[in-house]
């Protein structure tokens, strides 16, 4: 069984709710109201934003900015195929994701410094750069929060579902936990539900979601938890209140969770019928596409998909890269992500369901020559490169069919509207509604706007 612990999720603590009286009621405190509404920009275009980042760093060019007329030594093995949006081509590996480019937008002009995988991880899923930029740098409460964090602080959504929520696993680099998956500054009770395990799995299930009591002994197991707690209030001065106060207030989002029915059905992929499953694919990444859909459904506003880890199965393609790419990394993402973006769509959830598909940064141009290896580079395979890399953007007012940006003719550099991870942070901010020039203070109450970038209009509606 997994615990449920102090860095799970965050709804908002009975002592806040005790002190806020009516509003606590609705899952809102006072603060929280005039907190959104400081940092409100618009109407927002996004309830929820699926964030499918792929650990590693896919290929571009492999992807979705293919140089057929490139040199050899740059342009690979594969070939370029047309797509559903007029004049638009992707790589010939991705047969089922050309049906559905009619509707999203690429953007193939990102840039940023950041070569490593773990700070680069941090700088994707926060729109924040590493102080340091080496290959281990360990997680730290001083570190700037994952975007599902500041949401939940920001604007939390009703407490029936945990704000934000991450699958199928941490994101690591060797034995170090990528920075940048908890609420950081802003602390661990803003920290995203991690269901670290594998839906694909035929013994998925979540057993913290299995009540093995009725309710009616979990309502006296609480209630006898009130008791202690009123009993410990001595305690609570003569310790540290913040750290004691963080406790309370975990036990009570342990009780709600395990009581929430939202959370019991989004997570029960046997409800899905088989041919729904199949399409997806029963495979780790397309299933953990289809339960970021039903946590969409359930209303959960953030939601953090990995696709590769390290050690495992990432996309870091330093050697051999066209055989993985072909063999193992892209079809179950060929089939689980195109299906990902054609039932959204189907379902009307497209509509208001930000999706962004990226990686930490791309991969070089150049390919490894056929030779022992040099440099950490082997024979077909492509190094890192944060100089120029593709995302994609859909739904919530993003523009269909549209390539936004170009590379230059060997996609080393942007060839035009050069775009940085903070633009991809102010585009997602102003998407579920927050002004990103608004600013959020840190555990020493310093000041920082919650993105260092502006918001890539040319791609929205």
């Amino acid at each position: 069984m997994m615990p449920i612990s102090n860095d799970r999720f965050h709804l908002t603590s009975r002592r806040a709710a005790l002190r806020i009286g009516g509003l606590g009621m609705l899952g809102v405190s006072l603060p929280q109201l005039l907190a959104v509404e400081q940092h409100a920009t618009h109407r927002p275009r996004a309830k929820s934003v699926v964030f499918y980042q792929h650990y590693g760093a896919p290929s571009q060019l492999e992807s979705f900015d293919p140089k057929p007329k490139a040199p050899d030594e740059v342009r690979g093995e594969f070939g370029a195929i047309e797509t559903s949006a007029p004049g638009f081509r992707v790589s010939e590996i991705m047969p089922r994701i050309a049906r559905v480019c009619d509707r999203f937008a690429v953007i193939r002009s990102m840039n940023h410094r950041t070569a490593n995988h773990n700070p680069g991880v941090y700088l994707a899923i926060t729109g924040r750069t590493s102080v340091r930029d080496q290959v281990q740098v360990g997680a730290s409460q001083d570190d700037w929060p994952h975007y599902g964090a500041v949401l939940s602080k920001l604007a939390p959504g009703t407490g029936s579902v945990p704000d934000a929520v991450q699958l199928p696993h941490y994101a690591f680099d060797q034995i170090f936990r990528c920075p940048g998956q908890t609420g950081g500054f802003l602390g661990s009770a803003y920290d995203p539900l991690v269901i670290a395990r594998d839906p694909s799995a035929a013994d998925f299930r979540l057993s913290e979601f299995d009540l093995s009591v009725s309710s009616e002994q979990l309502a006296d197991r609480r209630r006898l938890l009130e008791f202690i707690d009123r009993q410990t209030e001595a305690t609570e001065r003569a310790v540290e209140r913040t750290a004691f106060r963080q406790w309370s207030s975990f036990h009570d989002r342990a009780f709600s969770l395990l009581t929430s029915p939202a959370m019991k059905r989004a997570f029960d992929l046997s409800q899905e019928p088989d041919q729904v499953r199949d399409w997806y694919g029963r495979h780790k990444t397309g299933q953990s596409l289809l339960a970021a859909r039903r946590l969409v459904e359930a209303g959960v506003r953030f939601i953090t998909v990995f696709s590769g880890s390290n050690p495992g199965d990432g996309w870091d393609t330093h050697t051999d890269n066209f055989n993985r790419l072909k063999k193992t990394l892209m079809p179950p993402e060929d089939q689980g992500f195109a299906a990902f973006i054609e039932d959204l769509d189907q379902r009307g959830l497209l509509a208001d369901t930000l999706v962004v598909w990226c990686g930490e940064f791309g991969r070089k141009p150049h390919i490894g020559r056929p030779n022992p290896v040099v440099n950490n580079i082997g024979p077909g395979g492509r190094d890192h490169w944060p100089q120029c890399y593709s995302i994609v953007l859909a739904g919530a007012g993003v523009k269909r069919g549209f390539v936004y940006s170009e590379s230059d003719r060997l996609s080393e550099y942007p060839a035009s509207n050069p775009h940085s991870p903070g633009d991809l942070a102010a585009t997602i901010f102003s998407s579920l509604g927050l002004n990103p020039h608004a600013h959020i203070h840190d555990r020493d109450g310093r000041p920082f706007p919650l993105a260092d970038g502006e918001p890539i209009e040319g791609v929205l509606v």
